[in-house]
């Protein structure tokens, strides 16, 4: 739908004004019941991204998507109930579904990365209690958490990746037979992004780009120093996630001059695309990615990628990338030099074109819930 709406020129809702429009109409028994937990969107990243895109295409193939209100909705309405993300929340959502015998989908969006845990923890003492609990599970997956019992009660999963499936498998002993892999997806739009909208702000001199919350997982800090190593521009867009305001403070003040910070925008802002086709590096050196949404887009828009190996990003970006792991400086700064001189991959953007467009994404959705409301 909004890559039609674009082509056609019309001017499609925004994500904001998609959520308000679906959460508050009226439902009626052909709905798809889309949740996610209720603190979702104080602080949105590619997991919210995920829900509208897969909300807004699954529309212009026919199906009638609604927000769970919980003010108004009852589950008993809907044709089926998809959860986004992994909450106690809809754990409970889902046992009432499978108590009405309404089919149950859940997009985990989970990655549980044992050091990524332990370096991002706010202590020491919080570290090693992350990776004992990631002990456990590694050890007895049929422990019983609330996680699993989720997994379990999902007559679908959807995990964005096979890696991210075999962990769910390896992890909470979650059913083979309920997963089918759904990758993440991108907009067609961003491969016609025109960068003279962002140079007409920043100015035409070439920088590295990071897009995201500013935050420890997102290794922030680590692109920072090491761009500041190399003597390289870098252009940062994102709002510090919730509580991180002194990680945000302590990447600005190294930073110093050879950082310019922009707020976040919205997604669907022109403006964001425009920095990505202005950029001639992406950065993405995190603790991991699922696969990094904003790196997609940016791939499409023509972008050199820098991005972590760690979770699913090789299932995505193959090897027409530079891969940096995050506890290495000189590594990171290595990665955004051979992409600085390099330039994007000549087959990035086709690549990413092919397999991981929305508009596939929501095909492969549709075809999940044809087999469980056949």
């Amino acid at each position: 739908m909004i890559d039609r709406a674009i082509d056609s020129g019309l001017a499609p809702l925004s994500p904001s004004s998609w959520c308000a429009a679906r959460s508050t109409e009226e439902m009626d028994r052909g709905s798809i019941l889309f949740h996610a937990p209720s603190t979702v969107f104080q602080s949105p990243g590619g997991g919210e991204n995920q829900l509208v895109q897969t909300g807004q295409h699954l529309e212009d193939l026919g199906h009638r998507v609604k927000l769970f209100n919980p003010w108004c909705d009852r589950i008993d309405d809907a044709r089926l109930l998809h959860l986004f993300g992994m909450s106690r929340e809809g754990l409970e959502l889902a046992r009432m579904a499978r108590m009405r015998h309404i089919p149950v989908v859940l997009s985990p969006i989970c990655w549980i990365d044992a050091w990524a845990m332990n370096a991002t923890a706010q202590h020491r003492l919080q570290g090693l209690a992350n990776l004992a609990k990631w002990s456990l599970k590694a050890a007895v997956p049929q422990w019983p958490t609330w996680r699993r019992e989720l997994l379990l009660a999902a007559d679908a999963i959807l995990p964005n990746s096979r890696a991210e499936a075999a962990q769910l498998i390896r992890l909470f002993g979650a059913e083979p037979k309920s997963i089918h892999v759904v990758p993440n997806g991108v907009s067609s739009r961003f491969e016609r992004a025109n960068p003279e909208l962002f140079r007409s702000r920043y100015g035409d001199d070439p920088f590295v780009l990071y897009v995201g919350r500013i935050e420890p997982r997102k290794n922030v800090l680590g692109l920072v120093q090491a761009s500041r190593s190399l003597g390289v521009p870098l252009v940062a867009i994102g709002n510090p996630a919730p509580g991180f305001d002194e990680y945000d403070r302590a990447c600005r003040e190294i930073g110093g001059d050879g950082v310019t910070w922009y707020p976040a925008v919205e997604h669907d802002d022109p403006w964001l695309a425009s920095a990505f086709a202005a950029a001639r590096v992406f950065a993405l050196p995190s603790w991991f990615e699922t696969p990094g949404l904003a790196a997609l887009e940016a791939a499409l828009a023509h972008c050199a990628i820098v991005i972590t190996p760690n979770g699913c990003t090789r299932e995505y970006f193959r090897t027409h990338v530079e891969y940096a792991r995050p506890q290495r400086c000189r590594e990171i700064q290595e990665a955004i030099r051979k992409a600085w001189k390099n330039g994007p991959d000549p087959g990035l953007a086709r690549h990413i074109e092919t397999h991981f467009l929305w508009s596939k994404v929501a095909a492969r959705t549709a075809e999940v819930y044809d087999q469980l409301i056949a």
